[in-house]
């Protein structure tokens, strides 16, 4: 019998809090990382219940973790739990990574700068003068949005079902973030299904899914209806990397739209938590030959 000697006592212990997690891949990306990089480190997924949220925060930092990530649905609650935040957290209202140190809870947002490189790198083009549909009003969403406008987007345009949360976050960007640089107000909230948003989407040169509709196991749901045309064919982008094509995809690409799935965005994000949790910088060799194989991995 071959001994498991992976862990000891020693072990660098993250890992993911989120409910649900048994879908995530992240444990590929940085159990991978530990070892590309010769650290002894783990990455284990922990799904949570919204009544022990707090509990499992503090219980990790009492268990001597050096730190984790956050997913759906709590990355805008963990923001009450931190003993510090930096600047991103405080523009995006939303933490995906806390470092742990001698106790203390350090929040950061590594989904804006995640998502920004994925794009760019996926697509070969940015956001700057681009009419953008972001579908979603969650916390996910208000960080793509934000890093939108900061892109220099021409409109961007929030649809969601319970329009006051999407009218929440373009009071925000418009009347905080933009007050005073810039005229107009790029931020308009939609609700779905209204004539507006379906026009909105028509017109748009970039929709992103910024939902879970369509996020496994619910894979026949779509966040947009599926009679809409694209008659711009814009880029269509998904956060959902499982299933690798969702249905608001697969629609899209069938009405002629180049589409895009968030493993790249998970991965550049991932990348980035790592570095603060290791404080080391993760060589370009070391992330070109990761992402390689595991965006094969996941089937992109």
């Amino acid at each position: 019998m071959i001994l498991d000697k992976r862990t000891d006592g020693r072990t660098k212990l993250t890992g993911l809090i989120g409910n649900p997690v048994e879908h995530t891949v992240s444990p590929v990306i940085h159990n991978s990382l530990f070892s590309y990089m010769g650290i002894n480190g783990i990455y284990v997924p922990l799904k949570v219940d919204a009544s022990g949220l707090e509990a499992a925060v503090r219980g990790l930092a009492a268990l001597g973790f050096t730190g984790f990530n956050v997913t759906i649905p709590y990355k805008e609650a963990v923001c009450r739990l931190l003993d510090e935040a930096d600047g991103e957290v405080e523009l995006l209202g939303a933490v995906n990574t806390v470092r742990i140190r001698r106790g203390r809870l350090y929040g950061y947002n590594t989904d804006g700068e995640g998502f920004v490189t994925a794009f760019k790198k996926q697509t070969g083009t940015g956001f700057s003068g681009k009419k953008i549909c972001i579908l979603g009003a969650g916390g996910t969403a208000r960080t793509l949005a934000i890093k939108a406008v900061q892109e220099g987007a021409g409109e961007v345009c929030i649809i969601n079902r319970t329009v006051s949360k999407a009218e929440e976050i373009a009071g925000y960007i418009n009347g905080k973030l933009l007050e005073g640089s810039r005229p107009g107000k790029p931020v308009l909230p939609l609700a779905s299904g209204a004539e507006q948003a379906h026009a909105a989407i028509d017109e748009a040169d970039i929709i992103i899914n910024a939902t879970s509709v369509g996020m496994f196991p619910d894979t026949d749901a779509n966040p947009v209806d599926d009679s809409v045309e694209y008659r711009s064919k814009p880029i269509a982008y998904d956060v959902i990397y499982n299933p690798v094509e969702t249905r608001f995809l697969r629609m899209a690409r069938m009405k002629g739209c180049r589409t895009y799935n968030g493993a790249c965005m998970l991965f550049y994000q991932g990348i980035r938590a790592f570095e603060i949790w290791m404080e080391a910088k993760v060589p370009d060799d070391v992330s070109e030959e990761l992402m390689a194989s595991f965006l094969k991995y996941v089937g992109v």
